[in-house]
Order: C-alpha cells, then sequence, then structure tokens
C-alpha cells in the first residue's frame, strides 16, 4: 500500500513515519509537539480546545499544567513551521478558546495528489467513502461500466481514508517513559546542622538514577524535588503534581561516622510500597550506598541498566571526610549567591586536598569560579583559569559523569569560544544524564548564541521537564525569549516565574531587558532597581539601572553611575562589556566600540552574546562591529 502524505505549503506531514518534512528535507519535532501537529491537522479548520488537546495528546486523567503544556508544545510546533504568531499561515490562536489548523492541505500518495482540501474541512479522512467529482467520470461509458468505475473510485478513496485515518491516529512503538520522582532525605538525626548531609544525599541520588537508564527513566531534578522539603502531602498528591509514576521516600539518621539509611519505593497511582530497605554504613560508604539504591529502584521498576552505567566496576573508595567536604560544598553552591559559592569553594578545595582524584568535587570547583566571573564577582582574569583547570581535571578522572562535561562545555562556551568543542561536551553530558536539568540550560544558552532559537527553546523546555520549580531554569526561559525577541510572550514568562519566588533576582534581571526593548522603561528601571537590592553596589545592578535610566533618556543619572563604575574600574574589576552597553544607551557609539574591543581583549565571557543581544543592535553595522563578530566566529 503505498504511504500516505498531508502536504500543506512547503511541508510534508507523514503520520505514518511519524516525521514532518520541509522542501523533502526531515525536520526535527518532539513526540508530543508533533502529535499535536498531526491532531490539529486531523481536525482542519475545526476549533480544538486546550482541554481536547492535552486529552489527545498527553492521555485523559494525567495530571499536568494544560495551558503551559500545550503553549509549550504549540509554541514548538510553530517554531518548526516558521509560523508567525500575529500573522499565521499555519496555526490560529483563538484567545480564550484554543487554537485552529488553517492552512489549504493536499493528501497525496507516492507524491501525487489524491485529495485537495480547498476549505478547512478533512473530513475526508474520516469518511468510508467519496464520490469523485463529476468530470472526472467518462462521459461516453454505459450507465453500467459508470457505476462500476464510481465504485472503484470510492472503494480506493476508501482504503486512502481509511489508511489515512490509521496512520493519523498512530503512535509509535516506543517503550514507555517512567517518571521518579525522590523526596528529600527526612534527617532523623535530632541536629538540624546535618541537614546538608541528607541534601547532599538526595541530590546524589538523583544524579545516580538520572543516568542509570536515560531512554527508559526520567528523573524529577533537585530543586523541584527539595520543593517538597518536610510536606505533609501524599504519595498520590504528589505524583499527579509532578506526573510521576513512582516516588522514593527516604530518612536518614547518623551517629558519628555511622548512618543508617531507609528507602521505600512508592507507586503513585495506588500508593502501593513495591520495595523498601534500610542500609547500615559508614559515612565513607555512602557513595556505594547511592549506587546500590539506585540498581534497587532500577530493579524494581524493571528498568534497563544503561550500557555506561552497567559497566561500572563499583566506587572507588572514598576519604570520609573528603565526601562530608563536598557534601557541603554543593550545599553551598545550591544557593546560588556570591557567598554561596566562595563557602562552596572552601569545601570543594578541602575534599580535593583529602582526596585528590575526586572528580565530582573538581566539577563543582570550576561551576563556582565560572558563576562567581558570570555574576562579575571576580574577574575573568581571576576564574577562568581555575575553572578551567577543574574541569579538565574532572572529565579526566570523570569521563562517565555528566556534570564534568557539562563543566567543560561553560568554560570552552564561556572564554574559549570554541562553539563546536563546546556543543560537542553538552551533548556527551546529556547523552550520559538525559535528567540533569542543568546541562540543558546551559544547552540553551549556548544554541542562543548560534541563532538556533528553536533548538534553545527545545533545550530550556528539557530542563523544565525535570525541574519546572528550579528558578534559574524559569528564569532562562525569559532569557530565551528575549533573545528570541519575543517580548510579550517573555513578560508572560517572567509574570509565571515571579510566581514561584517574586524576589529571584535572575527573573526581574531578564525581565527588565526585556520592558527596555518594549520602550517601557518605567518598568525596566523599577525591575533594574529590584536587581540593584538584591545586589547592593555590584556592578550587574548598577550595570542595569544605569542602562535603563540613559534608555529612558534620563542621561544626567544615568553618568553618575556609569562614573561610580568607572572610578571602581581603576582599583577593581569592572568588566568593560558593561561599560559599553552604558555607552550604547548614551548614544556613544565610538566610546562603546572601544570598551568592546577591550572586553574582548579581557575575554569576558558576557561576549559570546554579541550576535543576539538586542541591545547592541545600534553598532551591528559598523564594520568595527561585525570584526568582532568574525572573530569570535559568531554568526552575523
Amino acid at each position: 500500500m503505498p504511504a500516505v502524505l498531508v502536504k500543506f505549503d512547503e511541508f510534508e506531514l507523514d503520520s505514518a513515519g511519524f516525521e514532518l518534512r520541509r522542501a523533502g528535507r526531515s525536520i526535527k519535532l518532539e513526540k508530543r509537539p508533533l502529535e499535536l501537529l498531526i491532531f490539529l491537522v486531523e481536525k482542519q479548520g475545526q476549533l480544538v480546545t486546550r482541554q481536547e488537546i492535552a486529552d489527545r495528546v498527553w492521555g485523559k486523567g494525567i495530571f499536568l499544567d494544560t495551558e503551559h503544556a500545550v503553549n509549550t508544545a504549540i509554541r514548538k510546533v510553530r517554531a518548526a513551521l516558521r509560523d508567525d504568531f500575529e500573522q499565521p499561515r499555519f496555526i490560529q490562536t483563538v484567545t480564550g478558546r484554543g487554537y485552529r489548523f488553517v492552512a489549504r492541505t493536499v493528501i497525496g500518495t507516492d507524491g501525487s495528489e489524491a485529495v485537495s482540501a480547498h476549505g478547512p474541512d478533512l473530513s475526508v479522512l474520516h469518511r468510508p467513502s467519496m464520490e469523485l467529482p463529476s468530470a472526472q467520470a467518462p462521459q461516453a461509458h454505459s450507465a453500467e461500466k459508470r457505476w462500476i468505475l464510481v465504485f472503484a473510485s470510492v472503494l480506493t478513496l476508501g482504503f486512502i481514508a481509511y489508511f489515512v485515518w490509521q496512520r493519523i491516529h498512530a503512535r509509535p512503538s516506543q517503550p514507555r517513559h517512567v517518571m521518579l520522582a525522590v523526596l528529600p532525605f527526612e534527617n532523623l538525626s535530632g541536629d538540624p546542622t546535618q541537614d546538608y548531609f541528607g541534601d547532599g544525599l538526595t541530590e546524589e541520588i538523583i544524579t545516580q538514577l538520572g543516568a542509570l537508564s536515560p531512554d527508559r527513566l526520567g528523573v524529577i531534578a533537585r530543586t523541584t524535588a527539595m520543593a517538597y522539603k518536610h510536606t505533609s502531602k501524599s504519595v498520590h498528591q504528589i505524583g499527579n503534581e509532578l506526573g510521576v509514576d513512582y516516588v522514593l521516600e527516604s530518612s536518614v539518621r547518623r551517629d558519628g561516622d555511622q548512618v543508617r539509611i531507609s528507602s521505600q519505593l512508592i507507586r503513585t497511582r495506588d500508593q502501593v510500597h513495591v520495595w523498601a530497605h534500610s542500609y547500615d554504613r559508614y559515612v565513607s560508604h555512602s557513595i556505594a550506598l547511592q549506587e546500590e539504591v539506585a540498581r534497587a529502584v532500577a530493579e524494581q521498576i524493571k528498568v534497563k541498566l544503561s550500557p555506561t552505567y552497567g559497566a561500572r566496576t563499583g566506587p572507588r573508595p572514598l576519604d570520609p571526610e573528603a565526601n562530608e567536604a563536598y557534601l557541603r560544598g554543593r550545599y553551598f553552591s545550591n544557593q546560588f549567591t556570591a557567598e554561596g559559592y566562595r563557602k562552596a569553594i572552601t569545601y570543594f578545595q578541602e575534599a580535593i586536598a583529602r582526596d585528590s582524584n575526586f572528580a565530582e568535587a573538581y566539577s563543582g570547583l570550576a561551576d563556582s569560579y565560572r558563576f562567581l566571573v558570570i555574576t562579575d564577582t571576580v574577574s575573568p582574569e581571576d576564574g577562568e583559569l581555575r575553572a578551567r583547570e577543574s574541569a579538565q581535571r574532572a572529565v579526566s578522572l570523570g569521563e562517565n559523569l555528566a556534570e564534568s562535561h557539562n563543566s567543560l562545555a561553560g568554560v570552552m562556551m564561556d572564554w574559549e569560544w570554541n562553539w563546536t568543542a563546546a556543543e560537542t561536551e553538552y551533548k556527551r553530558a546529556i547523552e550520559l544524564n538525559p535528567s540533569y536539568s542543568i546541562e540543558h540550560r546551559f544547552y540553551a544558552a549556548f544554541l542562543t548564541t548560534q541563532k538556533r532559537q528553536a533548538d534553545a527553546w527545545e533545550q530550556i523546555n528539557e530542563a523544565m521537564r525535570s525541574d519546572p520549580l528550579s528558578l534559574p531554569n524559569n528564569a532562562e526561559m525569559v532569557r530565551t525569549l528575549y533573545y528570541a525577541r519575543d517580548y510579550d510572550h517573555a513578560i508572560e514568562q517572567a509574570k509565571k516565574a515571579l510566581q514561584l519566588s517574586p524576589n529571584y533576582y535572575r527573573t526581574h534581571f531578564w525581565l527588565a531587558r526585556v520592558y527596555e526593548q518594549k520602550h517601557m522603561y518605567n518598568e525596566a528601571l523599577a525591575e533594574a532597581n529590584k536587581v540593584l537590592q538584591a545586589m547592593p553596589d555590584s556592578n550587574l545592578g548598577l550595570t542595569e539601572v544605569a542602562y535603563s535610566l540613559a534608555a529612558a533618556s534620563r542621561q544626567r543619572e544615568a553618568r553618575e553611575l556609569l562614573g561610580r563604575l568607572e572610578a571602581r574600574s581603576k582599583t577593581a574589576f569592572v568588566p568593560a562589556y558593561n561599560l559599553a552597553v552604558i555607552h550604547i544607551a548614551l548614544g556613544e557609539k565610538d566610546a562603546a566600540l572601544k570598551l568592546l574591543q577591550n572586553a574582548y581583549a579581557e575575554h569576558d565571557w558576557a561576549m559570546f552574546v554579541l550576535g543576539v543581544e538586542p541591545r547592541l543592535d545600534p553598532l551591528r553595522n559598523d564594520p568595527q562591529f561585525q570584526n568582532l563578530l568574525r572573530r569570535l566566529k559568531l554568526p552575523q
């Protein structure tokens, strides 16, 4: 039987092969967005509600944030089709109601047109028979032959219609993806200062399980899991909120160097305890214990160990005090503050001093130095070398650790500007542990610099799927939309993110930039001031406020802040890039170009957004700026 395609404009939708093609070339589109597109095409011209989409694509009775899930899938479909939101060629939004597929379609077999849908009605996909237009019936034939031809034609079209219907409704036969949430370890020691130990174990178990069977097992990331610390919610309720099949509950009781960990795996749909076990170990064996629990959970939910994980020979002996220092380091680095990163560095260095082959500690050290540079707390000169050496050491010691490759990718992106190598490292990290949320977020930032906005949106949504309550992930969604210049959607996303945490400075940071591009200067200045309140007298906060003032034509106030930053730069680190953007807002292009040359010489990490940053648009046509893009090997 020939394959049946649904064609519209330059696109072909092959529901049998579960593929969307443009001009014969396959377009990458995830499973659920592709299912959504098939559904809309099937219902061509008809209004389809979000709930109908959710029921069809995700299944009836599945708990999810319908608006967020459907909006995300629609945005991915539009990106794949290059469809414009304001003047859509394919998908029309009916505000407050749902969506409608509005393009003309043609149903073809082996590339030839069989049925042309001139209007929105595609009911041919469901009708068992259809009469051919009378022009196709030979006038010269006898009535008997004419009826034979009509019958044969109807039968043929009936087969085609059935075949199309069957293939459009088909789903690829893939193993079901099992979702698991690891709840925070309950500290039964009676000593709140030991919380870091349970939190560290929670994070490590999540990491172990995430790398266990990437093609079959998805694990909710740490930030979202930690939101359920001390929760009184039932397992069934947690399962509904997170959309997970299983929950791992654990407690830890520590007495000196001895620790007892009790874990139980619970199926969320009926709250059946499918497995439980207790372990008595010395603290020095906590890494071995994490792997032991991970394998036991895998056995109970019957997933196959990944080749990388299954080939492990077991953890190497670990100094208990090194492990203790490492857990403390992760605890402080997860606070996402300059003070937290400084404390984390101290503990990671202590762990390495006791165990020079501790790959995870080197990765944590690299990330901490990198974030101190990104927040303008230390100069690239002070942080870059330490971050690079630590990341390289992490990979050499932990080739099969996603964290190691993610750390190295960040160094290659921020300072080496080696785009090919950075992408290779990000892909390796994702291959090793697809549930590791941070790698998807960083990869999204990388893809943005390359003007691959649809891919960037896909990656940040992957990060959100495993860690929807992560404040950095939610802020990164605003960032991704900002660089895609989708400002209205960026504002919508920022408002959602601020519902999670009204005071998270990174959300205010990106929202200020969005408002600036919308010429909403009062709103932009209010957001920039919130950044400065969160980081008093910081380079980052002063720069954002100064830019907003200058953009609002409040030049005197902007120059006062610029003067403070220039005076500071004589005795302390102030990024030349920051000064450059303020001069751009003041209309001083020559000064800005000179400072960008200095930023290039300093290997300022922010230079990697030169090709996409809207605030730099006044310089884009200048030969000096274009030369910088060429030297950075960024798309123009």
